[in-house]
């Protein structure tokens, strides 16, 4: 209930929380936002860990963020195929450590889903095993969490298996968003 308090009035006043269970419909807000603006800096942050998303657009393999070249996706102008502002390409938690973006699109993984009564936490293998695997996962989420200026937009898959994630982060405060016209 303090959760839900705190972030409505963040909300409301000056840092908008908002998830989508519809990825395009994200992107034609975060787009429509920063339409007037000069320079904005917004894109799509994914977990290293999530592997679902690949399948719903969202490629955060390895293969696919080792291409992207960070300097040029948080410098470039928006027109630019480079750019974060194209909504294309995800940067995952090692890619956007210590930097910021006006307006994150932070897209939820299957690596890190609400259970009830606590995070179901599914990381992934590495060649070398982790000391805290889940610990891991949660620092991801944090760094992708905290790197909006402006404000913060989540996408949660639509599929059922996120209906719980969903329903939790909306009972903490984030805004559900089904119409940009409402």
């Amino acid at each position: 209930d303090q959760a839900n308090a705190i972030a409505r009035r963040m909300s409301d006043e000056v840092y908008p929380l908002r998830m989508f269970r519809d990825l395009d419909l994200a992107r034609q807000y975060v787009r429509d936002r920063y339409a007037n603006e000069p320079r904005p800096l917004y894109g799509l942050l994914a977990s290293s860990h999530a592997k679902n998303l690949a399948v719903l657009g969202v490629d955060n393999t390895w293969n696919a963020t080792r291409r992207v070249r960070p300097a040029r996706w948080f410098n470039d102008p928006p027109t630019s195929e480079a750019s974060g502002c194209q909504l294309d390409q995800p940067i995952t938690e090692f890619m956007c450590q210590g930097l910021e973006l006006d307006l994150p699109v932070v897209c939820w993984g299957s690596d890190m889903r609400w259970a009830g009564i606590d995070w179901e936490i599914t990381p992934i293998r590495r060649r070398f095993p982790l000391r805290d695997p889940e610990q891991i996962v949660r620092n991801a989420y944090r760094v992708l969490l905290t790197r909006g200026r402006d404000g913060l937009v989540l996408f949660v898959p639509p599929s059922s298996q996120f209906d719980e994630t969903a329903s939790f982060l909306a009972e903490a405060g984030v805004v559900l968003v089904e119409d940009l016209n409402e």
